[in-house]
């Protein structure tokens, strides 16, 4: 027995051989870069599976923040099918939206689909996403975790207030916090869990975004960290002058997240 490997229009094949018969358990198609990429411009849009299949959509969002849906199960079933033929349970289609424009992009699901992950692309941003058939009318969306980064672009906020502050979610959200304690050491606290749910409503358990907390202090006052209610500390959180802290939030549930320091 040996492991068989085709490259079928653009797909990849890989299975089994076994007294000389395949077995093809399930057929993934890549993303392309040889297709045209779809492009997108304008008001809120709903994708087709047409746009899908060709592996890239390219989206214009300079006019505005916009809110594009993605097909629904039974049109992203279609474009499956387009390319494997006899689509099954476990099969797949690999797809890429990219924010070409200024604003915010958000992914919404379309009927009888679920999204697992991160589906709020920042301009420039990009999402790597995989729809998979988890039976024969629903498709789950979920986004590639190594080819997209898991928080928003960085959004620098400076706090120079002299007294100890609490961080609103969108400042966190935003990944990039300047803190200058201003004269004596300050004990700031993040925004709540349930904060940070209502103003990211597209994370799930296992999401995460990064936040780099500097100090810019003008002599030595370090900045401790504390959560607020439902935001647990994995390990003490002191910033001294002149240093960076890179903190991983991690959503654990709903309205509850742990705080890793990284760096």
């Amino acid at each position: 027995m040996g492991e068989k490997v085709e490259k079928v229009s653009g797909s990849f094949l890989s299975g089994f051989v076994v007294t000389g018969t395949s077995v093809l358990p399930r057929i993934n198609r890549r993303i392309d870069s040889l297709n045209t990429p779809a492009t997108v411009s304008g008001a809120n849009a709903v994708y087709t599976a047409a746009q899908i299949a060709r592996g890239i959509i390219l989206r214009d969002t300079s006019a505005g923040n916009r809110t594009d849906t993605l097909p629904d199960a039974s049109d992203i079933k279609i474009g499956i099918a387009n390319v494997y033929t006899l689509p099954a349970e476990g099969d797949s289609i690999q797809f890429e939206v990219r924010n070409d424009g200024n604003n915010v992009l958000t992914l919404a699901p379309g009927s009888a689909t679920s999204l697992q992950g991160d589906f709020v692309i920042p301009s420039g941003g990009i999402r790597i996403l995989t729809a998979y058939m988890v039976g024969s009318s629903a498709i789950v969306v979920s986004v590639n975790p190594y080819a997209a980064p898991g928080s928003v672009p960085v959004q620098t906020s400076n706090i120079t207030a002299a007294s100890n502050q609490t961080y609103s979610a969108a400042q966190l959200l935003g990944g990039y916090i300047t803190r200058d304690p201003a004269g004596a050491p300050r004990t700031d606290v993040t925004a709540t869990g349930a904060q940070i749910d209502t103003a990211r409503t597209s994370l799930v358990v296992g999401s995460y975004f990064d936040v780099t907390l500097k100090n810019t202090a003008g002599a030595a006052n370090a900045v401790t960290l504390n959560g607020g209610v439902g935001v647990t500390l994995i390990s003490a959180i002191v910033v001294a002058q002149n240093e960076t802290a890179v903190l991983r939030f991690i959503k654990t549930g709903t309205a509850t997240y742990d705080v890793v320091k990284l760096g």
